[in-house]
């Protein structure tokens, strides 16, 4: 019986909104440089993939506020400069990661309240586990999500990352609960996959584009079917 369930945040319960490329747009011309979005959107996966190769090579940045912060500025900066305004990249970053700063700039998708909701009438604890910065608890209070859960665990709070099982055995202590008792929810089969097998706690991988077809775990295309998945 299933007591507990855990969830990623990034690309599982939100989604930048506007997207990174549309603001760093909007930076572009308050900084006065003439880019347009489509500009912007030609790097991205250029950032994309600079942001897997920093985290496969190592990924402790996630184990630090400070850590967590500079990834993100990092992949401003190197789109900047890919964009031909690296001599305004630092200013750019610092106006696009205050942007991130906000709840306004995060989008809540649309399957996660009745998820949510589901899952408390059943009686279920739930809880954050997600590789993020230290203020993750603040946003999703300022996102409306704060009051779903019964502890949320940030990587940059606790020092571990995914897939480090430590981060799932601190959420689980925190909650009271066995790991052969809970589920958690995300978006990487590594990450969170591997990350909450190797905590003997059940995977549920949210895969929304059908980008993971091979995933070993479970794997749902909506939150809307985590109720009766578990």
């Amino acid at each position: 019986m299933v007591e507990a369930v855990f969830f990623d945040v990034g690309s599982t319960l939100i989604r930048p909104c506007p997207s990174v490329a549309e603001t760093m747009a909007r930076a572009a011309a308050e900084r006065g440089h003439a880019l347009t979005v489509r500009d912007f959107e030609l790097h991205m996966p250029a950032m994309d993939a600079y942001y897997e190769a920093e985290y496969l090579r190592d990924g402790d940045f996630w184990c630090s506020h400070e850590g967590s912060t500079a990834i993100w500025l990092d992949q401003y900066r190197y789109v900047c400069h890919l964009a031909g305004i690296g001599h305004d990249a630092e200013g750019m970053a610092a106006a696009v990661n205050g942007a991130y700063r906000r709840a306004a700039s995060w989008e809540v998708y649309a399957d996660v309240a009745g998820c949510l909701r589901a899952l408390k009438e059943r009686g279920l604890a739930l809880g954050v586990v997600s590789n993020w910065d230290a203020e993750l608890e603040d946003l999703l209070r300022d996102l409306r999500l704060l009051p779903y859960f019964d502890t949320v665990v940030s990587s940059a709070a606790v020092g571990y990352r995914k897939p480090n099982p430590v981060i799932f055995d601190l959420a689980c202590e925190q909650l009271g609960v066995r790991p052969g008792a809970c589920a958690h929810v995300g978006d990487r089969p590594d990450a969170d996959g591997d990350g909450a097998a190797a905590a003997g706690i059940r995977p549920v991988i949210i895969d929304r584009h059908g980008a993971e077809p091979d995933c070993p775990y479970d794997r749902v295309e909506t939150l809307a079917d985590i109720p009766s998945v578990l």
